[in-house]
Order: structure tokens, then sequence, then C-alpha cells
């Protein structure tokens, strides 16, 4: 009765090994339910491929990687090798969003069809890096294929050559945990204990000091850093200036839409605009994966009506005075606009954030250029600002003048007056890594901005 055939253990066995396979489904599909609770009931195969590692192997025993046609049959074991056989349709047997539903598509796929995306289209790289091309860009042909060497994306592509001739953007990877690709202790955000007016978790920065390759927080003491002390923040406003009307004017009188009436008003409701969009960009670095940086330092076009630009060769010394403070920076760098149709709602731009240009450059610090993250002297450009991507000495991730040429206004804040500036500039020898701090309301010939995207 308890050893024998159908005895009494043999099917304590059996149950137990029922639990246990129906336990490990059931916590991947737990998974792929707050995926979709996140994002609007969707996922993408990306996202699915990384609960399936999360779990399972292979009937090999090998990580999964791409998704072919048949992929409900994927046959799936347990990473502790006990129950195996799973289905991949037993965990999830849906539509995918956002890429095409085999998850095999490579960067070559996209340079190799010259044309951009109608959709948010999901790319891996060939160092196995998921990559989401917003719906309106597209991947062209001067792109590398790995994200260590800088992937890029253009608004508008040469049909036949394949060749930008646009817009750029580089692909910052970041894990789902806000890690930075590569690494496991590189936070980009941390929860806060509040949440907003409409019960959304709000976030702030972690923000680093990166020095010939340690990083501490800064400061060090994790207790004298970060909202609600006056060291270096975000997302925050500096009471000396946002609490004036001049300044905030200077942001009025940029971004003119009726989305933007109210946000500007006071001091109250900057501080509270600044937090809604630092928590969306989170949750859609959270969703997609990581965001994208400007390959050029942030550039202005047009005659009437100024739009922020990311191109090589664009002047990036504003001819207007309220444009070069740290406000009309703020407010123009919330104005690039792709012209295609398809593509006004898959991205938003603004002034690159701290924890984004720390993102960055913790990731160059896994690559070929690390040495120049550190570096000083590869900026220098003759005491004479020119216009950006003109020099490849201190290019970083693919990224063109990080050191030199201009410093680049970020978000952070500083004590009650203060902003906070990155990299070097044409008359100074100071390294990508450099943080300085300056006055907002001042105009700086040497002085100009990042864009950043996230996906949307």
């Amino acid at each position: 009765m308890l050893t024998g055939e159908g005895g009494i253990l043999q099917n304590a066995r059996e149950a137990s090994d029922k639990t246990g396979r129906a336990n490990a489904i059931e916590m991947a599909q737990l998974d792929v339910l707050e995926k979709q609770s996140s994002n609007e009931g969707k996922i993408s195969d990306g996202q699915f491929i990384e609960i399936l590692n999360r779990y399972f192997t292979d009937s090999e025993g090998n990580g999964i990687t791409e998704l072919k046609e048949d992929w409900p049959n994927l046959s799936l074991t347990t990473k502790d090798g006990k129950y195996s056989g799973i289905l991949a349709s037993e965990i999830y047997n849906g539509k995918f969003s956002g890429s095409t539903q085999s998850g095999s598509k490579k960067v070559d796929d996209l340079k190799n069809a010259k044309q951009l995306v109608e959709t948010n289209t999901e790319v891996t790289s060939d160092d196995n890096v998921k990559v989401t091309v917003p719906a309106g860009f597209t991947i062209p042909e001067e792109s590398p294929n790995t994200a260590i060497d800088g992937i890029i994306i253009t608004d508008s592509i040469d049909e036949t050559t394949g060749a930008s001739t646009g817009n750029e953007f580089v692909w910052i990877p970041v894990n789902e945990d806000l890690t930075v690709v590569g690494t496991d202790d590189k936070f980009m955000a941390k929860v806060t204990l509040d949440q907003d007016d409409n019960g959304r978790t709000n976030y702030q920065g972690v923000l680093y000091e990166i020095d010939a390759g340690s990083y501490t927080h800064v400061p060090s003491d994790s207790t004298q850093w970060g909202q609600g002390t006056t060291a270096v923040r975000e997302p925050d406003t500096v009471s000396s200036y946002d609490n004036n009307d001049n300044y905030l004017n200077i942001i009025k009188g940029i971004l003119t839409g009726d989305e933007y009436n109210g946000k500007y008003d006071s001091m109250t409701t900057f501080k509270a605009t600044m937090q809604e969009d630092y928590n969306e960009m989170i949750e859609s670095v959270k969703t997609y994966g990581g965001f994208y940086v400007g390959r050029y330092e942030m550039g202005l076009e047009g005659s009437e009506t100024k739009k922020a630009i990311s191109k090589k060769g664009s002047a990036t010394d504003a001819t207007e005075s309220k444009a070069n403070t740290w406000y009309g920076l703020y407010a123009y760098g919330k104005t690039y606009e792709n012209t295609n149709k398809t593509t006004k709602s898959s991205v938003k731009s603004s002034m690159i954030w701290g924890s984004q240009y720390d993102a960055m450059l913790n990731y160059a610090l896994l690559g070929d250029d690390k040495g120049k993250v550190t570096a000083t002297g590869n900026g220098y450009t003759g005491d004479s600002a020119t216009n950006t991507g003109v020099t490849e000495k201190d290019k970083i991730l693919n990224i063109f003048d990080l050191e030199g040429n201009h410093f680049e206004w970020t978000l952070e804040a500083y004590s009650t007056s203060l902003r906070d500036y990155r990299g070097g500039s044409c008359y100074d020898s100071l390294s990508p890594s450099n943080r300085d701090l300056s006055d907002p309301s001042n105009t700086y010939a040497d002085s100009s901005s990042r864009l950043a995207l996230y996906v949307k």
C-alpha cells in the first residue's frame, strides 16, 4: 500500500509533481499579467522571452533567445530541472505588441528594409540586447549591429542607400528592474514613499559620481541626497528661481500648446509636472527596456517656431538669450517633433535627466570607449564652440561631444538655486563624467543640452 504501483507514496509524489509543475506555470503567468497590467493589456515577445528565461530553459537546458513561428509549442524545462515538457502556450497564447510575433527581427532586418517602421518594433542586437524602435523611425545603414557600440535610430531615411537624413538617437538599454544592462547595482531610479494625485507610483533618480570606474551616490552618504535634501536630486525644483514668474514665463513663452496649460503657473505646478514627466519616463524604461539619447548636442531649427533637433552639424549655441538659459533649454527640450505622421505619439522628448546621463555613462564603461568616460582632453577644440558632430575624439557609445564643445544642462537640481550640467566644453579639459553647478537664469556661450527620448 505504501510503496507499490499506485501506492500512497507514489500517488503523493505524482500529486507533488503536478503541483510543482502548476506552480511554475502560475508564477510565469502572474508575471505576464503584471506586465500586461502596466502596459494597457499588452505584452511584447521580448518581454515574454524575459519572463520565460526567469523560470525556464528550453528542452536542452539553454536560454530562450527568440520565438519562432511555432513558438506556442516551445517545450520548456524549469530551471531546477525537475519539470519538463511545459509548453509556452500553457503560460501565454495570445498576440504580442510592439514587434512581429516571431520575435526574430534583427538590426539588419530594419537596415535592409530602408524604410521607417509603422509601429513600435522590437529587434534584437547582435549582442543579444532588445531594442525598441519607435513608430516613424528606423535603424540606418551606418548604425552598428551591437548595442554596446551604440545602435542608432533616425526619423528620416534615404530609401535608396539606407543612410540617415534626419535626427539621430542612440539606444541605452536598461533592465526591467531599472539596472543598467550588464550590471547588477547601477540603478536609474527608486520608488519614493508617496504617490501622485492619480495614485501612481512616484520615482526619484539615483545619481552617481563616476570616477575612473568607481561609482558612488552623490553624495556618498545615501541619507544626504535625493528629494527632501538640498543635495543633488531629481525631479525637483530650486526655489530661489523656480518661484519667480520671470523664469517660468520663459518656459510658458516657448510651450504654448493647450497640453501645457497650468503646468508652469507656479513652482508647485512646475514640480508636479517634472514628477509626472519623470514617472512616465521610468515606466517607459521598464516597459520597453531602455531609452534614447540624442547622438548630437541639442540644436534648434525653424524660423518662426523653433524645434529641438539632434542632427550632425546643427548649431547648438542658441541665438536667443531666452533659449540659452536653463529654462529656455528645458522648454525647447520638449519640442522635438518627428514630422512623419505615424510617429507624433510614439515618443516623448525632454532635456536629458541626470539619471539618464549616468545610465549612459555606466553603460559606456562596459564597452571599448570606457577609457574616455573619465579621461580629459579629448573634447578640446581650441577655445571655440563649433557645430556638434564635427570631431570624433570624444565620441562615446556612438554619441558625439560628451566631453567637449558645450556643457550640457540636465534636469538635476542642487541646493535652492543651482542646476547641474555635465561634461566639459571647448574651453575646458573636463571628462564626460564631470558634474558641475551653475545659476539656471544665466546665459552661457558654451552651454547647451542633449535630448532624450522615451517610447510611448
